[in-house]
């Protein structure tokens, strides 16, 4: 565990550097009018402080030995929750912000969670309804349109 700690520590903490160089070459901004650098920024500052504590547990941890996967990992439902990230990102300029939030998370509750059928139908949809207002109304952020929502353009 503490050696793959300190390499965990240490990929995490370079990878967090380079997104704080990256960030700087664009405009960082301020709190109250943040430029296109400041979110990525201060993700690279809070995943280097998270890198190193990693960093200092790692040392003052024990010498487990642990495998990669904990015994108790539901692997089924990493892999699937993988294979949907992938379909999300396939279908998401193609279908539309609603209808592959929808889906993604119906199928994440359905087939990860064990949720039932009605339940992850729920969940998806108002899910992706609250996220479309946040996005959309709440931060103006465009959103994908697809297939689906042209389909409804009419009531805008």
């Amino acid at each position: 565990m503490r050696k793959l700690d300190i390499q965990s520590g240490l990929f995490l903490l370079l990878l967090s550097m380079g997104i704080c160089v990256g960030s700087l070459q664009h405009e960082v901004g301020s709190l109250t009018e943040p430029g296109s650098g400041f979110f990525p920024l201060a993700t690279g500052l809070v995943l280097g402080i998270l890198s190193i504590l990693i960093l200092i547990e790692g040392r003052r941890g024990s010498q487990d030995t642990a495998g990669f996967w904990a015994p108790a990992a539901n692997r089924k439902g990493i892999f699937l929750t993988i294979f949907f990230i992938l379909i999300f990102s396939f279908l998401l300029e193609r279908a539309g912000f609603l209808f592959t939030t929808t889906l993604f998370f119906f199928l994440v509750s359905r087939f990860v969670s064990g949720h039932r059928w009605s339940t992850a139908l729920f969940f998806g949809l108002a899910t992706s309804v609250a996220t479309y207002v946040v996005f959309s109304f709440l931060l103006r952020a465009p959103l994908p349109v697809g297939i689906v929502e042209s389909m409804f353009s009419w009531i805008s």
